[in-house]
This record gives structure tokens, sequence and C-alpha cells, in this order.
């Protein structure tokens, strides 16, 4: 039986039920289902710009939107934690913000870590990348130009943050894993 229902009259004149209800999943699983949707969308607006515009068309999106998307991930997560742009003043708590954003976007899919060096310096490890096994999947690897780099921009320009992101090590090149420097701009 359906439950949740009011009879309604169509355009016309027909009698219709309207069904309200719906099936409930837990919040941990809605939460990981958004984050898998996200990221699939994310390949397949890449794979359709490179089948479409070639794939240095396609690279050169990717870093303008993942900059952009990086900004506007970071605004919503701020605005939700009540932190002011600006008023991030160490590593520490960058990478504090940083873990919240991974943790948000993409804590089953990525496995990373977040290490302090100084007030001013440390390093983002990135050991499982689900980026790169999509990449890998769809046989792209050697035309792929990796922007992760381009989110954290935009993640440390929304945070109103200066200074630079170094890559040491990239999956993409090779490497096991992937090892960025974060090196901040003085603040006095």
């Amino acid at each position: 039986m359906i439950r949740n229902t009011s009879n309604i009259q169509d355009t016309d004149n027909n009698l219709t039920t309207e069904v309200k209800e719906k099936y409930k999943m837990s919040l941990e699983t809605q939460k990981f289902i958004l984050q898998m949707c996200w990221a699939q969308h994310d390949g397949q607006w890449f794979l359709k710009g490179k089948k479409e515009f070639g794939i240095q068309a396609a690279n050169q999106l990717n870093q303008k939107v993942l900059l952009s998307m990086g900004k506007i991930e970071a605004r919503h997560v701020l605005s939700g934690l009540n932190i002011q742009p600006g008023s991030i003043k160490s590593i520490a708590q960058i990478f504090k913000i940083m873990n919240t954003f991974m943790d948000l976007f993409f804590p089953e899919i990525m496995k990373f870590r977040f290490l302090v060096l100084s007030e001013t310096e440390g390093f983002g490890i990135v050991e499982k990348c689900f980026i790169w096994n999509m990449v890998q999947k769809s046989k792209a690897e050697a035309e792929y130009t990796c922007a992760c780099n381009f989110r954290h921009r935009g993640w440390l320009e929304a945070m109103g943050v200066q200074g630079e992101i170094i890559p040491l090590k990239l999956i993409s090149k090779g490497d096991k894993i992937c090892q960025f420097k974060f090196v901040l701009n003085s603040t006095k």
C-alpha cells in the first residue's frame, strides 16, 4: 500500500495519485554517493571536453575549472565553519581546514595526510589518488595533466592565504606518491 499520497486532478481532469514517499538513506551513505557523483562528474566533463575540443583544451579548462571550484568549495566550508578569510595564519590551521575539505569531498576515495614543518611550511602527501586511477582506466595517462594543485590554490585563495604550493613528487610522473610543499608568505 502506498502512503503519503494525495489525489489530485491533472490538466486533463484525470484523477491521479501523487506519491510523496521516498526511500531513506543514512547521511553517511548520502555523503558517499554525492562524493562519488562529484568526482565522476569531474571526470566525465573532462573526457567530453577532450573529445570535443582536444586534450590541450581539456587540460587547460580543467585547470581553470578546478581553481574556480576550489574557491567555491572553500567559501562554502569556511562559511559553514564560521571562519573568516584572512584569519588563518599558520600552516597547521591551513592543514586542519584542508583535512576538513578532504574529508568532506574525498574521504574514502583518496588517502592523504598533511605534515607541518614550521609555522609557514608543510607537506601535503597523497598516497592514493582516485582521479589518477580513473585516468588510468581511461588509458589517458600520457595526455592528462594533473590539476589538483589548481584546486589547492583555489582553497588557499578563498582562505585569504598568500603563499605557494610546490609539487615535489607526482604519481602522474611515475612517483609512488604525490608530495606538495606548502610555503606561506610571511604575515609579519
